[in-house]
């Protein structure tokens, strides 16, 4: 759409401008284009280059609670014991290289009935420019992993950093993933505090919510005290938390 929108801005300017009005018009259709493409790349929720999962239509209170880049030994460990505790459900985005190396708590994981999806092979800032057969091979890699470690395959894919393109489409397509963004994340890699971080999630609270959080690189007090602050709000709203693919099954 932006394309053809860019396209016709461009012959529109050829044909109704000259000279020095025509290079500035060109150069601000351009970079108005460019400044929306990279916004499409960043906001899954704009869905500019294919359907990406950020919520869905329920009138039931409940919202999927998620967590990418792990799984982590200690991290991942505690957060279970929390929602064991708390009787919640989650669905974990994981790597897939740190799956291959901690099986048993991926295996951990499904036993205490939570889900385990595709977060590609390693967290690489460049994965959003990798090649459609680069992106098939770290993929499809990780895929395999956690059908290994589980017994079964992903269903679901997030990007890094949520990040899309069209090479993610198709791919993830080939592979029957469908992919995944977030109705609100909580930006827990900044140094905030528990409140603050919980905060940029409850002000998106809404049934058919998915929250987006990280159960790796974040220190393990910040994370559980977050977790726990969210599951009390969570729980005096009438809220539950399910798994990704028990809220999308309600659309």
């Amino acid at each position: 759409m932006i394309l053809g929108a860019t396209l016709v801005a461009v012959a529109l300017t050829f044909i109704f401008a000259d000279g020095y009005a025509r290079l500035w018009w060109l150069a601000g259709i351009c970079s108005l284009a460019g400044t929306l493409v990279g916004l499409g790349v960043s906001f899954p929720q704009w869905q500019m280059f294919g359907h990406s999962i950020c919520g869905v239509a329920t009138k039931r209170k409940i919202i999927a609670l998620t967590f990418d880049d792990g799984p982590d030994r200690e991290n991942t460990s505690a957060l279970l014991a929390l929602l064991a505790q708390r009787k919640a459900r989650a669905t974990f985005f994981c790597i897939g290289k740190r799956v291959a190396r901690q099986p048993e708590l991926v295996r951990r994981m499904v036993a205490e009935g939570h889900r385990v999806e595709n977060h590609t092979f390693k967290h690489s800032p460049a994965t959003n420019i990798y090649s459609v057969a680069r992106l098939r091979e770290k993929l499809t890699r990780t895929q395999a992993e956690i059908h290994r470690a589980t017994g079964r395959s992903p269903e679901f894919y997030r990007p890094p950093a949520g990040l899309t393109n069209p090479r993610v489409f198709r791919v993830t397509h080939e592979l029957g993933l469908k992919v995944t963004g977030y109705t609100a994340r909580g930006l827990d890699r900044r140094n905030d505090p528990p409140e603050k971080i919980a905060g940029r999630l409850l002000r998106k609270l809404r049934p058919g919510a998915i929250f987006l959080l990280h159960d790796a690189g974040v220190p393990r007090e910040r994370l559980l005290a977050v977790v726990t602050l969210l599951l009390d709000k969570l729980e005096a709203e009438g809220y539950q938390c399910v798994r990704l693919d028990e809220l999308v099954a309600e659309t």
